[in-house]
């Protein structure tokens, strides 16, 4: 029997597979993970974990500024319609002072011509 042959009839329910005694594996690749798990696995979950957290922090901070920014310009903007609607109200007023102060030059005008025609 050859090699091929006695690692597939020694072949245990694990994958490994007996050859004259000693333990070989029959997928290297599969025992390379296994070990890379071993040695790595806590560590890697443990950044997974690590990262999963820090980006539901990030998007609750994110959703935290979008509400924050919204909040800030709503303020912004009702400032804005103040501001126009004192500046209409001051151009009214200014409209208003004009006409009264053409109709106190017209009648000081009227004054003055009917001052000269009694003479």
């Amino acid at each position: 029997m050859n090699m091929k042959g006695a690692e597939q009839a020694g072949k245990a329910a694990d994958g490994n597979a007996s050859v004259n005694g000693s333990e070989a594996t029959i997928h290297p690749e599969a025992t390379i993970d296994q070990v890379r798990n071993l040695l790595f696995g806590g560590a890697q979950r443990s950044l997974e974990t690590n990262l999963a957290g820090l980006r539901e922090e990030m998007q609750a901070a994110v959703k935290q500024l979008q509400a924050d920014f919204a909040k800030e310009l709503a303020a912004l903007q009702a400032q804005v319609q103040e501001l126009e609607r004192e500046t209409e109200q001051k151009r009214l007023a200014s409209h208003r002072d004009i006409g009264a102060a053409i109709s106190d030059l017209g009648a000081t005008i009227s004054g003055l011509g009917s001052g000269r025609a009694g003479r």
